[in-house]
């Protein structure tokens, strides 16, 4: 598999940036030029909308362009919505003909040939791992798929489905951030350095809480960012992201916004090796209390 880019971009929130579609092209291009071509979308985004919306600008790129662009998609998740009005409740659905149609639905709104990875958006009660592994299977063989991981598995979830699968999952994307810690002591780092793969950390700024912070925690993580930021003269995103990817698991960091200058704070990160005890000052802050 070729490796994440150390920053890959999120378009999550791609319906709120009012962006036409050469813009849309323009933002890959200029991604690319930044060393960012890991590209995390989900076929629920924006209500369906994000994939379709994205690949009305990805069909403008010249081919050698988009050839250059990791597409990774999810499935899983049915959400209520006014396109299956046959739906009762928001629900999980891991069945094998969910998954290739699923996998069909985002190659056709992206205007793509194959997926370079499909992840599982989110573990299901329900999921049958041996079900699972045919969907993936096929979807590879077919060359819809190249390579497949999940998203917000614990590692006992991941080893379970892995031990169907004849394709080694790839990654795990999890919630990873200054505010949200828990990928550090929950097992899921260990599990990423014994398995040898990179996660993919999404909500890497905590929700916006570091810049609109909503509890006594929250202040304080951000409070010292900021003289962190004073100290270092860096954006307190660039901060963030340095913190992330001090990590020894190595995550590439999903950075959800459609501006470019955005991009470019991010990549800022790569070349700032965050000193330890100012690492150690912000773990502190988050669980607020030392180490043993």
């Amino acid at each position: 598999m070729k490796p994440f880019s150390p920053i890959s971009h999120g378009y999550w929130r791609l319906m709120d940036w009012n962006l036409s579609p050469q813009d849309i092209a323009s933002l890959v291009e200029a991604s690319l030029d930044l060393g960012i071509y890991t590209i995390d979308h989900a076929d629920i985004y924006g209500d369906y909308r994000c994939e379709a919306a994205f690949g009305q600008g990805f069909g403008l790129l010249a081919p050698s362009v988009r050839q250059k662009v990791q597409l990774v998609s999810k499935c899983g998740i049915k959400l209520l919505t006014a396109s299956a009005p046959e739906r009762r409740i928001k629900h999980y659905d891991y069945s094998y003909d969910h998954i290739v149609q699923s996998v069909d639905n985002s190659l056709q709104r992206l205007g793509a040939e194959k997926l370079d990875v499909l992840l599982l958006h989110r573990p299901s009660p329900l999921l049958q791992p041996e079900e699972v592994a045919r969907a993936f299977s096929d979807l590879q063989a077919s060359g819809k798929v190249l390579d497949f991981g999940v998203s917000n598995f614990t590692p006992g979830q991941f080893d379970a489905l892995q031990s169907t699968c004849e394709q080694p999952l790839v990654t795990n994307q999890v919630q990873i951030s200054p505010l949200h810690v828990d990928y550090l002591f929950d097992g899921g780092q260990d599990h990423a350095l014994m398995h040898d793969y990179a996660p993919m950390a999404w909500s890497p700024l905590g929700g916006g809480r570091l810049f609109a912070p909503k509890s006594e925690r929250d202040h304080a993580v951000a409070d010292l960012f900021q003289r962190l930021s004073d100290v270092h003269n860096l954006p307190i995103d660039t901060l963030a992201y340095a913190w992330t990817r001090k990590l020894p698991s190595n995550p590439t960091v999903i950075v959800g916004s459609g501006k470019l200058e955005r991009l470019e704070s991010a990549v800022k990160a790569l070349n700032f090796d965050f000193p330890l005890e100012d690492w150690y000052a912000v773990l502190q802050a988050s669980r607020g209390h030392g180490i043993a």
